[in-house]
């Protein structure tokens, strides 16, 4: 496998240069950077309970792994071993007031050669990991600590001004974060991009943002050619979501964990974008784009053409029976930016087949777009501006099937092969927010940031809050921070 992976390299460096690779000119050198970040937010959200859950019992089977039998006073117990659903919701009353810190670690690796080649790669590690539920059948009761290290991106690069740059690792697709416009978020945390989900209580997917670093760094490789009169182009794929190592399957059952499943029990339920993660059902992922950037008389402009596409995986819930319920990721974006003595304005649109979160759209979903705007004023020290999203998608109805007439019926995902459930929910998904924030730079790599940002979900007929009475079709939250930022 090693010699397979230099020869892979020899062949991509030669290409690149047009030439065999010289002696290093400037030997590989590694550099520490990151970040620390530490907030404090005060969070107003839609009622004053977090959304009914499920209660997890604990539950004690004999000879299943994990289990263990003691001897009592009067007789024998099972320590237990597993988790069940009572299928009791609770609640948790929620204060408005929290602290939050956030470290980064980054490791960059470069180095060039006599020929103008260059060539390295980084590791970004972070400690903020999302809180994982304990799930039915789990033996891992303790979960998913926040502060454990995961990797965010970790990739090799080789790139030649002449030829242009690959990457190949876990990085942002060129739609995805790399060669975007039209998002301004340099100012704050981001404002309504930023950290403030950090604060939140996810109540009817009120976390999520459909922004660039949505996409995901599964592991892809990138190609992006030099500047030539202005314009560059790029392109980006990846067969699947996955991240890191162990790709394959850890044992043969139907799930989606497992990268290389184009088809599985449970596609379409997992294809829900709240869900997200590794688990989501995007495969084969293309990422095009096509930008232009120049300078005229002082005035900064950048514009952003992309297009977005990824296949589905299939659902197998109906007695196995290979079914096509989630359509294909397909987008349209175009995005532009200028910037003038310090001030920047930026406009970015989309429209295509989506779901927010970048989610697959189940199968006859309605077009979803989203409009963002954005602008920020640097003087001196000082930044301040503002962004604004507006998304309208597909709501939260799914379609099902129906193994007694293979037909597609509107109902909700994942049903049992004894039909779909129906729903009477048609309507679309707004999903708006405005954010409002400055930063004030102390010190070398050392700011001070105040940030307000104001997020709304509304869809009519769908109880999105069912800790309170009646149907609840509009949620919001209003989040208020400060605090400091450390670049190093």
């Amino acid at each position: 496998m090693r010699k397979i992976l230099l020869g892979t390299t020899a062949v991509v460096t030669a290409v690149l240069a047009g030439a065999p690779m010289a002696s290093a000119q400037q030997a590989p050198t590694v550099r520490i950077g990151g970040s620390i970040q530490a907030y404090a937010g005060y969070i107003q959200q839609s009622g004053s309970f977090s959304q009914p859950g499920t209660n997890y019992t604990m539950q004690a089977f004999a000879g299943q792994p994990g289990a263990l039998t003691v001897s009592t006073p009067t007789g024998t117990a099972i320590i237990p071993n597993n988790l069940a659903a009572s299928g009791v919701g609770n609640h948790a009353r929620l204060g408005k007031f929290d602290f939050i810190a956030i470290p980064t670690v980054n490791v960059i690796v470069s180095g060039k050669l006599a020929n103008g080649l260059t060539y390295g790669g980084q590791v970004d590690i972070v400690f903020n990991n999302e809180s994982r539920a304990i799930l039915p059948g789990s033996t891992n009761a303790l979960g998913t600590s926040r502060t454990a290290a995961a990797m965010d991106e970790a990739y090799v690069f080789v790139a030649h001004p002449r030829f242009g740059q690959v990457r190949f690792g876990d990085e942002d697709g060129v739609m995805g974060g790399l060669m975007n416009s039209g998002w301004i978020t340099g100012f704050g945390t981001g404002g309504v991009l930023g950290i403030w989900e950090n604060f939140q209580t996810r109540q009817g997917g009120n976390r999520t943002q459909t922004a660039p670093g949505g996409l995901g760094d599964n592991t892809k490789i990138v190609y992006m050619t030099p500047q030539f009169f202005g314009f560059d182009f790029g392109v980006s794929y990846a067969p699947n979501l996955g991240t890191g190592g162990q790709h394959g399957c850890p044992n043969d059952t139907n799930t989606g964990l497992c990268d290389r499943s184009y088809a599985f029990s449970g596609a379409t339920s997992a294809g829900i974008p709240a869900r997200g993660g590794e688990l989501g059902v995007r495969r084969n992922e293309w990422q095009t784009a096509l930008r232009y950037r120049g300078n005229f008389s002082g005035v900064g402009v950048s514009a952003t053409v992309g297009w977005i596409y990824g296949n589905a995986a299939k659902d197998l819930t109906d007695l196995g029976a290979q079914r096509r319920t989630m359509s294909d990721l397909n987008i349209w974006q175009v995005g532009a930016q200028v910037s003038y003595m310090g001030a920047t304005l930026g406009a970015m649109y989309q429209r295509g087949d989506f779901n927010f979160f970048w989610g697959n759209p189940v199968r006859g979903d309605r077009t979803g777009e989203q409009l963002v705007l954005g602008a920020q004023y640097t003087n001196g020290p000082i930044t301040v501006g503002v962004n604004y999203t507006n998304t309208l998608v597909e709501g939260g109805a799914r379609f099902g099937f129906s193994s007694s007439t293979g037909l597609m019926t509107r109902g909700v995902p994942g049903v049992s092969s004894t039909g779909a459930l129906q729903s009477t929910n048609q309507a679309m998904m707004r999903r708006w927010g405005l954010g409002i924030g400055g930063n004030y730079r102390l010190a070398p790599g050392l700011d001070l940031i105040a940030e307000y940002v104001y997020h709304s979900i509304r869809e009519r007929g769908r109880d999105l809050d069912a800790g309170r009475a009646g149907i609840q079709d509009r949620m919001f939250t209003n989040t208020f921070i400060l605090g400091t930022r450390l670049a190093f």
